[in-house]
């Protein structure tokens, strides 16, 4: 009779933790962004690979989110991009997440070093390692060009 009342015990207490958490992440819907990165692959125009801004973030489930920035871009001007994307987790490493990322992207771009203004749409693939409220961004700038990668850039948000 021990055995069975400790067996029940550990699965009620398993069931409610684990209902518990999804309530809690349930309810992580919004987030904040803090850029600070990026790598670019031509190295031989003089980008700042510091890109520090600020974004906000929405969650509607664990798949779907939009994202507003605000940040100073490699080309030391100011970018605003507005992103409506998908996470798709595919593998758990110990309590953090890895999952592909998958946006579209409008963004304005205030380019200091050619003097121009222009805005960019597209597709913006990444990926994100997710500990908690902590989530670790990096995605992947494509170009038009004959290089098709022309940066990489990171960000962390922090959800609520």
């Amino acid at each position: 009779m021990g055995r069975r009342r400790l067996a029940l015990t550990i699965a009620l207490v398993t069931f409610f933790v684990r209902a518990a958490s999804a309530q809690e992440d349930a309810e992580r819907r919004w987030g904040v962004s803090i850029w600070g990165v990026s790598y670019h692959i031509n190295r031989s125009i003089d980008y700042d690979e510091a890109n520090v801004g600020l974004g906000v973030r929405y969650l509607f489930n664990k798949y779907f989110f939009v994202e507003a920035d605000a940040l100073r871009d490699s080309n030391r001007g100011l970018v605003l991009p507005v992103s409506a994307g998908a996470e798709l987790g595919f593998k758990s490493i110990g309590p953090c997440r890895l999952a592909a990322v998958a946006a579209l992207t409008l963004a304005y771009y205030q380019n200091l070093r050619t003097e121009s203004d222009y805005f960019k749409f597209g597709p913006v693939p990444g990926a994100a390692i997710t500990c908690g409220r902590a989530k670790t961004n990096i995605v992947v700038i494509l170009s038009p060009s004959r290089q098709p990668i022309a940066a990489l850039a990171a960000s962390l948000t922090i959800l609520f």
